[in-house]
């Protein structure tokens, strides 16, 4: 769970992004699984959907947001018209370059702040 200041949520949720994705560019897969309230996915389906769903390619690197700041990075956020949150979409690159992976994380609105649920991580 994360707390988060009223008007400040776009801000608040794009450091949490950044900061999972540090851990996911040092491939620590298992540390960046334990930021999230609850996921979609396991440590092994990070790992294959860095290979492109390719069993027999290695995984890709991603860059570390907080190293590499690109001007136009590709994040969207909304918000849930049923007032339940918001939901990121969160473009990868590796080399500074876009590499057509994207995360996908909710943000849910709880009483004390939001629960952070890792939705996905999927090609373009």
């Amino acid at each position: 769970m994360i707390y988060v200041d009223k008007g400040k949520e776009q801000e608040q949720f794009i450091a949490f992004a950044e900061h999972a994705l540090s851990i996911l560019a040092e491939e620590n897969y298992a540390s960046f699984l334990t930021l999230f309230d609850s996921s979609r996915l396991a440590e092994q389906d990070i790992i294959l959907a860095l290979k492109y769903l390719d069993e027999s390619r290695s995984a890709i690197k991603v860059d570390n947001p907080a190293q590499l700041k690109r001007e136009n990075q590709g994040v969207d956020i909304y918000r849930y018209n049923d007032g339940s949150g918001y939901g990121m979409d969160y473009d990868l690159t590796t080399d500074g370059a876009s590499n057509d992976l994207t995360i996908q994380i909710d943000f849910l609105k709880q009483e004390e702040g939001y629960l952070v649920v890792l939705e996905d991580l999927h090609t373009l």
